[in-house]
């Protein structure tokens, strides 16, 4: 059975189908367009680039730490961040990082949990730990 993806002008698969093309659910809307899609990639793991469906790869970015101190002051650095990602922070707020650079610190003990998204890149997640100063 064939399998095809919409996917929008960036990239992101906006939905996988099985059957032929020519099926009414398979008419891409908007800017979107259809591609064939092979094996078992889906949303999560792959993106469109040049009419060709690529496996997305690991973000190369690089974490300082996974626990701070909950002083305010004490800061985990992620370096290597891909311009255009975004990041959620762990209160909700959705930022676009432009620097390659994502710095949290906080003044509460908890663990904390930062999102990032961006194509070509699989989705991930950063987790620190925030604890009591000594």
């Amino acid at each position: 059975m064939n399998r095809w993806a919409i996917y929008a002008p960036d990239g992101r698969i906006d939905r996988i189908y099985s059957g032929s093309p020519q099926e009414a659910a398979l008419q891409p809307q908007g800017d979107e367009d259809l591609v064939p899609i092979y094996g078992e990639m889906d949303d999560a793991t792959a993106y469109v680039a040049d009419g060709e469906v690529l496996a997305r790869q690991p973000f190369p970015f690089t974490v300082s730490a996974t626990q701070i101190v909950a002083d305010g002051g004490d800061t985990a650095a992620i370096t290597g961040v891909p311009a255009g990602t975004s990041v959620r922070w762990p209160d909700g707020q959705v930022d676009e990082v432009t620097d390659g650079v994502v710095e949290f610190s906080v003044d509460l003990p908890g663990t904390y949990t930062l999102r990032f998204t961006a194509i070509p890149y699989l989705d991930a997640e950063v987790t620190i730990e925030a604890v009591l100063p000594a």
